[in-house]
């Protein structure tokens, strides 16, 4: 008990004797310091695109009206589908110089803004740019087209290289067709605008002048828009809301009505033409107009019965019904039926 008490008394005493006395008197400012600098706004960066122009806004409502937003077919991430099906695998095979991919993308997305544009790559404006604009050969024909922007959009409309076109020098030599889905694929709109990677059976070919646009594809599909549907970036002609054409870009060389009346004869006379070769390829056991995993039948045939299958198949999958090359289209169907007959 003692020496608790002497520890409280220590404790009193040690207390007493450190309490701090009066403050002194203050003491001399120091040197001023040099300002700091401002810092950088932090919404100057995202302001080069995202502003209130609403231009972002407006490109997505047209895109999400588009195929590349709305087809789904981002399922189709396969190594040597990605590159076209899916955003991821279009960025890489640019890198790689390859029609394949690695490995196919975990989580696929359908083609959107990051596809075609370098989004975010620099956050400044030169993220509008196109990720391809040069010229590079075709796949499968291995002819060098240039397009200008449109380059970027033949990177994938054009025939894939699952098949090769049958050798129209050797007419009645065998072609084994192996698979319902024999043919240059969907898309393949840069041949029909080239006029190559078809089976050019006869003579006579002429390709039109609408090879000879500038930017070709960007120049007709993403001219001014009509709303959210048609024209920008929604790529399309067809204003299926309103049931008419988007003549925008057709103006620069025709009138709106000579570029509709035009567009209307020459649908007409391509899809009697299709139908009149259908029936041919029906008759020679090649073509099941009413197959729906693909609609060719396998089997053996002259060359130059898959060769106007696939003459066949290339303008029915250009979606166009002749516009991108009337010329030259025309003439492949008439030349195809004739070698047939």
């Amino acid at each position: 008990m003692l020496f608790s008490v002497a520890i409280v008394v220590s404790l009193i005493v040690i207390s007493a004797c450190t309490k701090e006395g009066p403050a002194g008197p203050a003491g001399k400012d120091g040197t001023n310091g040099e300002d700091g600098i401002n810092g950088t706004d932090g919404t100057a960066v995202c302001g080069t695109c995202h502003d209130n122009s609403e231009t972002v806004e407006t490109k997505i409502g047209q895109w999400a009206n588009s195929f590349h937003a709305t087809s789904g077919l981002q399922f189709e991430n396969g190594t040597t589908c990605a590159p076209c099906h899916t955003s991821q695998g279009f960025k890489e095979v640019l890198l790689t110089d390859s029609t394949g991919v690695v490995a196919s993308p975990e989580n696929p997305s359908n083609i959107n803004c990051y596809t075609c544009h370098k989004i975010h790559d620099t956050y400044t404006g030169a993220d509008w740019a196109l990720r391809k604009t040069e010229a590079s050969p075709s796949w499968l024909a291995q002819n060098t087209f240039d397009f200008g922007k449109g380059n970027l959009c033949a990177q994938c409309h054009q025939p894939r290289i699952s098949y090769q076109v049958p050798d129209v020098t050797q007419p009645d030599a065998i072609y084994t067709v192996t698979s319902t889905r024999f043919a240059p694929h969907y898309g393949g709109q840069s041949s029909t605008l080239t006029g190559t990677a078809y089976y050019l059976v006869g003579t006579g070919y002429n390709n039109s002048s609408h090879i000879n646009i500038e930017n070709t594809c960007v120049t007709c599909h993403m001219a001014s828009a009509m709303g959210y549907d048609a024209g920008g970036h929604t790529f399309r002609i067809y204003n299926e809301a309103e049931g008419e054409i988007n003549t925008a870009g057709c103006e620069p060389c025709h009138t709106a009505d000579e570029a509709i009346t035009n567009v209307e004869e020459l649908q007409a006379d391509v899809t009697l033409l299709l139908e009149e070769l259908g029936t041919l390829l029906e008759a020679a056991g090649i073509y099941n107009p009413a197959g729906t995993g693909g609609y060719a039948v396998k089997g053996d045939y002259p060359n130059k019965v898959a060769g106007a299958y696939w003459n066949f198949i290339s303008v029915k999958y250009d979606l166009s019904l002749g516009v991108h090359n009337p010329k030259f289209v025309e003439k492949v169907l008439e030349n195809s039926i004739a070698s047939l007959q």
